[in-house]
């Protein structure tokens, strides 16, 4: 009998007592009245059981399930014929298979043939375990199994009869609590198991014990500013501790007595984070916004300008080292206190001091890169300029005759940190915007900031490139007007086209935020390698003028040789990289005089070839980018989300940072398998005008 039965049986019956019902279904079904306690029981809790199942939207598999017990054996007389065959079934031995038994079982079921083998082994003069191997070979040998007879020969060859392993170090250890994202409990399960496989895991102590050295947990401290707000640790120390690292993993033979390091940083502010307000707490804490300042290391130089090290994945959120991580909104006031409390000062002692390492010196070069244009504005003081780097206008950057003599980077932070130490601040501000070089306070960075931001580049440029179709594919409007209505349903109808066409979803919101504008997307769009395939590109020029084609298409291939550059490691050609952004430039202003040129593509195509030149000794600037700081974001939001105890602040973001060091560190960061883009083109495989134009503009390509 299946439930639905018993079910309509309990339904009929429903104004009887539960007791009453299991009795008259034992007398209507013909069941043991013994069994009277377990059917009212059953009839008690039916109604919850089948509405548990319903909520679940499985009923049917309730509905088929057996309602009634299953029947006792049967007892059979001693004289019954099928008593013996009865006893077989029911006393036949389940035995687990070896494969299946821990150390313990395998010790119970062959403690008989251990036995054996001791007795044979002391009359041979040899160990069980000696004397197991050659077995082992033996049975290899019939078996013609010669890659296990040579593991066996090995191991008889060396005296050890246990498996080879290879000798994992602590650091891959921590490596592995770190990817796997294990915890203790998960960490002494896998160990247990692996131990039925004869392969010994360290204890738990004694990796959390080189974890914490590693990730100098002792030495994290929370940052208080009226109440804690974040947690960061000293950049010296951080910095020297991972030299350190690096050099100890370099080949012995190494001489690390005097080295020159270059060094990259930056903050970014982060939003849409989890509010966990733990009642402790302070009311005015907020932890929907989060502000990140670290570093990454971009290469170790020896005396002799001999590169010891690089990172393998300089854009890979595993390379940021974190300094500090604040509960604080993205605003003047908070970049102020994170700069002068723990940054301006410890930069300047670590440029003029050096590092001082266990086996030497090291000299460092800072450079301050690693931020978007909203951050640029605030560490320059220059919020009201066109450019962070230069002191153009926005009519400026609209000359044609200006373009042509170049824009040289004038825009000096120590300068204007000079300007505000001897005049009156709000007098000063209180001058016309022009006569004050466009500043709106105090720069807070000490130091000269790079507004490169490749990554925000290509966003930008594209986002610019998009509006100039728009317009053109309009036709009659000649003025630059990129939030009209017209230009945004001439962009709704191409993104809806290059969607249909190329499944590419372009200034759509996204589930994480933000839009799916991101820059998978945009380098997808813009690298283009065969002229022949109907890309982007392609499906762009059908919405144009055919007059425009030309045109177009040159700015087109201009920009994405440039950005791709930009975003490259490669040795550059900064002379001709100069005369392409310059042409591009020009024939911008020329064929579309109505166009306006962004703040990020005036910086790109009037200061790139300079910056790369003069602060990356002639190479592009993907070891400065500022993607892997951004990438960082979204792992915060999953370590406080995962990863972290949620019944303290201090406790939550203590348990992020830690976990953000123990992932940048440079010897666990070399164990991930990272698939890396390379922005150089095969020689062998140059179909594209694109292709061609970067290939000429690398010098080399060691």
């Amino acid at each position: 009998m299946n439930n639905v039965q018993a079910f309509q049986f309990y339904c009929e019956h429903k104004l009887l007592s539960t007791r009453s019902i299991a009795d008259q279904f034992i007398s209507t079904h013909g069941f043991d009245r013994d069994q009277q306690n377990f059917f009212r029981l059953k009839f008690n809790d039916i109604q919850k059981e089948r509405a548990s199942f319903h909520k679940y939207s499985d009923l049917d598999t309730w509905n088929s399930m057996c309602f009634c017990p299953l029947p006792k054996k049967p007892r059979l007389s001693a004289s019954s014929s099928l008593t013996i065959n009865f006893e077989e079934d029911f006393n036949l031995s389940k035995k687990k298979s070896l494969a299946d038994l821990t150390t313990k079982g395998l010790r119970n079921r062959l403690s008989s043939l251990k036995s054996h083998l001791e007795s044979v082994a002391e009359n041979e003069h040899v160990s069980p375990k000696t004397l197991a191997t050659y077995l082992l070979l033996l049975c290899c040998n019939e078996e013609q199994d010669m890659n296990s007879a040579n593991v066996c020969k090995e191991i008889l060859e060396k005296g050890n009869s246990s498996p080879i392993y290879p000798q994992l170090s602590l650091d891959k250890f921590v490596f592995l609590l770190d990817s796997l994202e294990v915890g203790k409990t998960k960490y002494l399960e896998l160990r247990r198991t692996l131990l039925s496989e004869d392969l010994k895991l360290p204890g738990y102590n004694s990796v959390a014990k080189h974890r914490a050295q590693i990730n100098l947990l002792d030495e994290v401290r929370i940052i208080h500013r009226e109440f804690p707000c974040g947690v960061g640790i000293s950049y010296t120390r951080l910095l020297t501790h991972t030299v350190e690292r690096i050099v100890s993993n370099l080949s012995p033979d190494t001489l690390v007595y005097s080295l020159k390091v270059r060094v990259s940083d930056g903050l970014d502010g982060s939003g849409c984070h989890r509010v966990y307000q733990q009642a402790i707490s302070n009311p005015d804490l907020s932890t929907k916004t989060f502000i990140l300042f670290g570093f990454k290391v971009n290469s170790i130089i020896n005396a002799n300008d001999h590169i010891l090290w690089k990172p393998h994945h300089p854009n890979s959120p595993f390379c940021t080292r974190p300094v500090a991580l604040l509960a604080l909104p993205e605003n003047e006031e908070s970049v102020k206190f994170l700069m002068d409390s723990l940054i301006n000062n410890e930069t300047s002692t670590i440029e003029e001091s050096g590092l001082c390492l266990h086996n030497g010196n090291a000299e460092v070069k800072i450079i301050r890169s690693h931020f978007d244009t909203k951050m640029a504005k605030m560490l320059s003081g220059a919020g009201a300029a066109n450019c962070q780097m230069c002191t153009a206008t926005f009519q400026q950057i609209h000359d044609i005759s200006i373009v042509q003599n170049g824009f040289p980077i004038n825009r000096i932070i120590r300068d204007a940190r000079d300007v505000f130490d001897v005049v009156d601040e709000e007098e000063f501000l209180s001058l016309p915007t022009n006569q004050r070089f466009n500043l709106t306070h105090k720069p807070i960075s000490e130091k000269d900031i790079i507004s490169a931001s490749p990554l925000h580049a290509y966003l930008r440029t594209f986002s610019w490139f998009l509006l100039l179709i728009c317009h053109l594919q309009c036709g009659a409007i000649q003025k630059w007007s990129p939030t009209s209505p017209i230009i945004l349903g001439a962009k709704k109808f191409i993104t809806s086209l290059i969607e249909e066409k190329l499944s590419i979803s372009i200034d759509t919101p996204s589930v994480q935020g933000g839009t799916t504008t991101i820059g998978n997307v945009v380098r997808r769009c813009f690298t283009r390698s065969d002229d022949t395939v109907q890309d982007f590109l392609y499906w762009i020029l059908t919405v144009v003028p055919q007059e425009t084609h030309q045109v177009v298409t040159t700015i087109f291939n201009n920009l994405s040789a440039i950005l791709r550059l930009y975003n490259s490691n490669r040795k550059v050609d900064t002379e001709g990289l100069d005369n392409v952004c310059r042409e591009t430039y020009e024939s911008i202003l020329t064929n579309f005089s109505w166009a306006h040129v962004t703040p990020t593509l005036h910086k790109l195509l009037a200061h790139v070839p300079q910056i790369i030149a003069d602060h990356n000794d002639g190479f592009a600037l993907e070891d400065v980018s500022e993607e892997d700081l951004e990438s960082c974001n979204k792992l915060v939001r999953r370590y406080r989300e995962r990863l972290s105890r949620k019944f303290s602040f201090e406790d939550n973001v203590k348990d992020v940072f830690v976990r953000l060091i123990s992932q940048s560190d440079p010897i666990l960061a070399s164990f991930r398998n990272i698939t890396k883009n390379d922005s150089e083109p095969d020689l062998s495989e140059l179909k594209s005008c694109q292709d061609i134009l970067v290939k000429s503009l690398i010098i080399n390509t060691l």
